[in-house]
C-alpha cells in the first residue's frame, strides 16, 4: 500500500540534496520552478503526494533526471534500494568488478581443490 506521506517526507529530503555545495536549501519555489509546477503543488505533494498522475509523474521524473532512483522515492520499504539510480556505465563497470572477482575466486579456489586432491591421493 502506498504511503504517501511518507513519499512526501522522501520528497522533502531529496529537495534538501538539490544544493550544491555553498548553496542554500532549495525552497518550495525553486522546486516549482526547475520542475514546472507551481509551489502549491510542490507544498500537497511533500505533504501528501496527492494530484492528479500528470503531478505526480513529473516530480518523480524531475528527481529521476537528476540521478535519483523512483523505487526509493516510492517504495514502502525502501532498504533494499539505493537512493541514487544506477546509469548503465555503471552497471557495467559493476558487473566487470564482479566478473574479475569471480575470475580470481575460481582460480583460488582451484589451487586450494588441487591441494585437496593432491593430500587426499597422496
Amino acid at each position: 500500500m502506498i504511503n504517501r506521506e511518507q513519499i512526501g517526507k522522501r520528497l522533502v529530503m531529496l529537495r534538501d540534496e538539490l544544493a550544491g555545495p555553498g548553496e542554500d536549501s532549495w525552497s518550495q519555489a525553486k522546486l516549482a520552478e526547475e520542475a514546472g509546477l507551481s509551489r502549491n503543488v510542490i507544498a500537497r505533494l511533500e505533504q501528501t503526494f496527492s494530484g492528479s498522475i500528470e503531478v505526480c509523474l513529473t516530480i518523480l521524473f524531475f528527481f529521476h533526471r537528476r540521478g535519483y532512483n523512483i523505487s526509493w522515492i516510492v517504495l514502502p520499504d525502501n532498504s533494499t534500494v539505493t537512493k541514487m539510480a544506477m546509469s548503465d556505465t555503471t552497471k557495467a563497470l559493476d558487473a566487470q568488478l564482479v566478473l574479475a572477482n569471480l575470475v580470481e575466486l575460481k582460480e583460488v579456489l582451484g589451487k586450494e581443490i588441487d591441494s585437496l586432491i593432491g593430500r587426499l591421493n597422496g
